[in-house]
């Protein structure tokens, strides 16, 4: 069994631990630790999240490591691998994880002021700093608007954030130099990620 097991690890994985700076708030994902694996692309797709589309699986499989959570991801060959589910054999000699395939996107948050009360307990409103963060955004749908003057189109996508990724209804969410997203709706109730629904309209 455990001669069987070596042979098939034969796949270097990294996996990434959420790392915040102290100085700019910013999250990103970094290395920790390297991994022997077994990885195999699944045939069907992972839904990895509650409200949008799914995407690619894998399965990887590795000896036991105790330390690994949902709150971490794996990069394997380049690949970014989030995890959805890790699951311990009945012989307790090795790991399955589920993951999805995506692609993490570097996006800044632009939370709005948030009200607050000062020493006198009178109401004052709080400024929130930006902060960049890695998200996955994945899609909703389309839906297309038009009148007599112009016509706009509302983009709505599901942005999937590591739980300590916090955002509130009226927030602003940015790549780039794109026109921003606004959240509009929160889903917390996972324990080890959060999803919003985000939209924007352009014109064009």
């Amino acid at each position: 069994m455990h001669d069987h097991l070596s042979s098939a690890l034969n796949e270097k994985i990294e996996i990434l631990t959420l790392v915040q700076d102290d100085e700019t708030g910013n999250i990103a994902w970094a290395p920790d630790r390297k991994r022997w694996a077994s990885v195999e692309i699944d045939t069907q797709r992972n839904l990895f999240s509650v409200v949008g589309v799914g995407t690619r699986g894998a399965t990887v499989v590795i000896r036991p490591d105790l330390r690994l959570t949902l709150h971490q991801a794996i990069r394997w060959n380049g690949e970014f691998l989030h995890l959805t589910s890790i699951t311990l054999d009945k012989e307790r000699d090795r790991q399955e994880i589920k993951t999805a395939i995506c692609y993490p996107a570097t996006l800044t948050a632009k939370p709005q002021a948030r009200t607050g009360r000062d020493a006198m307990n009178r109401p004052l409103m709080e400024q929130q700093a930006a902060f960049d963060f890695p998200g996955i955004l994945t899609e909703v749908y389309h839906r297309n608007e038009g009148d007599e003057v112009f016509r706009k189109t509302t983009q709505r996508r599901v942005l999937v954030t590591p739980k300590a990724i916090v955002l509130r209804p009226g927030d602003l969410v940015q790549q780039g130099t794109e026109a921003p997203y606004t959240v509009r709706q929160v889903m917390d109730l996972e324990f080890y990620k959060n999803e919003y629904v985000i939209e924007r309209q352009e014109d064009v």
